[in-house]
């Protein structure tokens, strides 16, 4: 059985998630062009338009919509373990774009994106796992 403190833990990475989740989006949302610049390699900056702004925007408000979901729902330990397991295509993006077919399109920036998808998912199995105690 999960003790109080445990349960208080969840809701504390469940918050902290929603944020972290929303301030990034809300980053890409309103400043495309410095993600753009931070997180891609400088041949693929330099092909930035119009284009590259919409999809950054969009990425970022469906970002934000999650992060705001994530951080005021009560997450059951079925949606902690699905939200987790949503990381899966994340991650694998982070493995194309990183190691894979298309290395070079970002820059080293980008591990900080694994890294966090990597928490995303673990700490959303771990607040699973306390739940289901």
């Amino acid at each position: 059985m999960s003790t109080p403190q445990r349960l208080k833990t969840v809701r504390r990475l469940q918050t902290i998630m929603g944020t972290a989740y929303a301030g990034l989006g809300t980053w890409c949302l309103f400043h495309p062009q410095s993600v753009i610049a931070l997180g891609f390699a400088p041949k693929y900056v330099a092909m930035s338009n119009a284009t590259t702004d919409l999809f950054a925007r969009c990425f970022g408000a469906q970002a934000m919509t999650c992060g705001l979901l994530l951080g005021t729902s009560e997450m059951t330990a079925c949606s902690f373990t699905a939200f987790g397991l949503a990381m899966i295509p994340y991650i694998g993006w982070n493995f194309w774009f990183g190691v894979g077919p298309a290395k070079g399109m970002v820059n080293k920036l980008m591990w900080l994106d694994f890294v966090g998808n990597m928490f995303f998912m673990g700490g959303s199995l771990w607040c699973a796992k306390v739940l289901r105690e």
